[in-house]
C-alpha cells in the first residue's frame, strides 16, 4: 500500500506538471509544489490516496499562483521600462532637431551647400504671395 501511495504521488505530480509549459523554473516549481503538497497530504491523512492527490493539486495551484504573480510583476516592469525608453528616444530626437535648427550647419556637414532661390510674386489658390527667398540644402 505504501508503494502504491508513493507511485500515485509521483504520477499525480508528473501529470499536473505536464501543464506547466516549457519554462524550466516553472516545471521545477510545479514539481516541487506537487511533491510538497502530496507529502503534506499524505502525512495529514495517514496515507489516504485521495487526500494525497488533493495535496499535490493544492501544491501545484500554489506554485502557479506564485508564478503568475512573478510574471505579472516582471511584465509590468518591462512595459514601464519600454515606455521610458521610447519617451527618452523621442526627447533626444527632438533635442537633436532643435539644436540643428538653432545652430545651423555645422562643421560635420561637410559637402553641404545652401542655395538661396528668389521666388517672385505669385498667386496660389486665389491668394497673392509676396516675393520671397527659399533656401535649398544641397548635400554633395
Amino acid at each position: 500500500m505504501k508503494n502504491a501511495t508513493i507511485l500515485l504521488s509521483v504520477f499525480v505530480g508528473a501529470f499536473l506538471t505536464s501543464c506547466a509549459g516549457v519554462s524550466p523554473t516553472r516545471i521545477i516549481g510545479d514539481t516541487a509544489g506537487a511533491a510538497g503538497g502530496a507529502l503534506v497530504g499524505h502525512a495529514l491523512s495517514k496515507g489516504n490516496p485521495l487526500v494525497t492527490a488533493a495535496g499535490a493539486g493544492a501544491g501545484v495551484l500554489l506554485s502557479e499562483t506564485l508564478q503568475a504573480g512573478s510574471n505579472a510583476s516582471a511584465k509590468k516592469s518591462y512595459n514601464e521600462g519600454y515606455e521610458k525608453g521610447r519617451s527618452d528616444s523621442a526627447k533626444q530626437r527632438f533635442q537633436s532637431l532643435t539644436d540643428k535648427q538653432r545652430l545651423g550647419p555645422q562643421s560635420n556637414d561637410a559637402g553641404v551647400r545652401l542655395l538661396e532661390v528668389p521666388l517672385p510674386e505669385r498667386e496660389e489658390n486665389g491668394v497673392t504671395l509676396a516675393p520671397s527667398t527659399a533656401t535649398i540644402r544641397i548635400q554633395e
